[in-house]
């Protein structure tokens, strides 16, 4: 065996040891970006009838608007602050809402949206019998 010769074995075990720890953080990379992050915002319009939830990257505000005696709108807005959105679903879901009402479809938006802008949209007519309500948000970075 030549002298030095161990050294060199040495610096290419770490050579190989960093290859596979740079696939690893890559690989952990991609999955993560497809983790949706999850707000759950309420809304009532005796108790919270506007709500806001900042996260500091992404604001989400919702708030009611009555439309009739018993009847409300319930208006959202996802701000994106300081990163893009590719793309954020959003479902209205409500206590004591009887189970074959039609018209609270997942709402989805695809982006990307640029800082500083937002999405907007709403539900209606939610009846009063059925809050309390919160949005339950999923978005992807």
């Amino acid at each position: 065996m030549g002298r030095g010769q161990s050294a060199v074995e040495y610096l290419l075990i770490i050579a190989v040891a960093l290859v596979l720890l740079g696939i690893t953080i890559h690989y952990l990379r991609g999955t993560a970006e497809n983790v949706p992050q999850n707000l759950k915002v309420n809304v009532d319009p005796y108790i919270s009838p506007n709500t806001t939830v900042n996260t500091g990257d992404v604001k989400i505000e919702a708030w009611v608007e009555k439309v009739s005696s018993d009847e409300y709108k319930v208006w959202y807005r996802i701000w994106a602050l300081r990163s893009p959105i590719r793309k954020a679903q959003l479902a209205l879901v409500c206590m004591n809402k009887p189970a074959n009402v039609a018209g609270y479809q997942v709402i989805t938006h695809t982006g990307p949206l640029e800082p500083v802008n937002y999405w907007s949209n709403y539900w209606t007519p939610v009846k009063e019998d059925y809050f309390p309500c919160y949005l339950d948000v999923y978005i992807w970075k």
